[in-house]
């Protein structure tokens, strides 16, 4: 559906290279617990089951870098309530505003991450006449919080709507893509949407997870059906692709071909149910390069600020 909008990389984007420099790496051991959950899937898949469904929800929060600090800076800090949300927790969210005027731009991380990784968008689209904001969504980045899941992503989206909503557009990044799909199947949050590496299956990540956690099979079938049962919803329904198919906005999204941690072939398929949407594929930016490549970050930006199309849109790349 709407392949003849797409642009490739060549078409749509210079192409972006990295010079890369090599570097021996000892590997690490695995930590004691992980050997200890092997051995306890082997013994008794359910329980391991279960102390995996807890790690899974659990994201490891990592340092601001400087960069970030200085970006939130010139942000005015605000708290936004999240009790009108079923699954963000009880702690109101930390949130970032950029300007005074102007349609207003929400920036969304993805898992593990912080609002102010999309703070390169900032200036080029306060220089457009808009206003930005991010968040950091339920334990993660200033936070509070002990566990996260794809829902509270999508609860803090709904949230931001709001608190400050209508968007103009939404600026994501790897799970942001996804939670900002199932946000808009319960609200019109955003006229447009950008998408930088997206996932399209929350079973993605569990393959991973499983696999670095040494577990079985089963076990992960088991934290699948866990995960069904803590949020009322199959996975099978939460495929992006399935969701993105009802969607009419415009879309762009953007995908590294070196994309190690969400394969290229996941942004692909997103673009490819969503009608009319455009797909620009890089080189040698991987998953979080991408979010700072200057032809990138003036592609999204340029369609953040293209017409809607009650104005006149027509799904033609730029």
């Amino acid at each position: 559906m709407g392949s003849e909008h797409r642009a490739s990389g060549r078409e749509g984007l210079e192409k972006s290279t990295t010079v890369r420099s090599l570097r021996v790496v000892q590997p690490r051991r695995r930590p004691r617990w992980v050997a200890a959950l092997g051995m306890l899937d082997r013994a008794w898949p359910e329980a391991a089951a279960r102390l995996a469904f807890d790690l899974f929800l659990r994201p490891r929060r990592f340092p601001r870098p400087a960069r970030e600090l200085a970006q939130l800076a010139g942000a005015r800090t605000i708290l936004v309530p999240t009790d009108r949300t079923a699954h963000a927790g009880p702690a109101p969210l930390r949130a970032w505003v950029w300007g005074d005027d102007g349609p207003l731009v929400l920036l969304v991380h993805g898992w593990q991450g912080r609002g102010a990784q999309l703070g390169t968008f900032v200036e080029p689209l306060l220089a457009r006449g808009m206003r930005v904001a991010t968040f950091d969504a339920p334990a993660h980045g200033d936070t509070p919080g002990a566990s996260a899941s794809l829902f509270s992503f999508r609860d803090a989206i709904l949230a931001m709507h709001a608190s400050l909503g209508p968007f103009r557009a939404l600026i994501t990044h790897s799970m942001g893509g996804a939670a900002a799909l199932l946000a808009a199947e319960q609200h019109a949050v955003a006229e447009r949407y950008a998408m930088l590496c997206p996932p399209n299956d929350v079973r993605d990540f569990t393959a991973e997870a499983t696999k670095l956690l040494g577990l079985s099979e089963a076990t992960r079938a088991a934290v699948h059906r866990r995960l069904e049962r803590r949020f009322g919803v199959p996975l099978e329904a939460m495929r992006a692709p399935l969701l993105a198919e009802r969607r009419t906005e415009p879309l762009l999204v953007v995908h590294d071909r070196d994309d190690k941690d969400v394969p290229l072939e996941r942004g692909v398929a997103i673009a490819h149910a969503w009608p009319g949407a455009e797909l620009v594929v890089t080189e040698g930016l991987g998953h979080r390069r991408v979010l700072h490549d200057p032809a990138v970050v003036s592609r999204v930006v340029d369609h953040v600020a293209g017409p809607s199309r009650s104005t006149g849109w027509t799904g033609a790349p730029a």
